[in-house]
């Protein structure tokens, strides 16, 4: 099958959020381009999207949830501001 890579610009600010990408995208990698965290996932394009739970936590933040995916970390401000990435794996 036909497969791309995508990015998606993520908004640090949003510590849950949802993207719509297509059904059995892998998330490849997770950094900065150009100031920007960015998401990279292999797709099918030609898959129906669905929708896919993402969290964000700082270094030192709870976390709660016990079936979270570790997807990647990003250092912004010169590294005073680290981020984790997980997805939310849903039952």
């Amino acid at each position: 099958m036909p497969q791309k890579i995508w990015k998606y610009p993520i908004n640090t600010q949003d510590v849950n959020f949802v993207l719509e990408i297509p059904e059995g995208a892998k998330p490849l990698y997770f950094e900065v381009q150009r100031g920007v965290p960015t998401l990279w996932v292999l797709v099918n394009p030609k898959h129906k999207f669905e929708k896919r739970y993402f969290r964000i936590v700082g270094t030192g933040d709870i976390i709660e949830e016990d079936n979270l995916n570790y997807i990647g970390t990003i250092q912004l401000a010169d590294g005073d501001l680290i981020f984790h990435l997980f997805e939310c794996l849903r039952d």
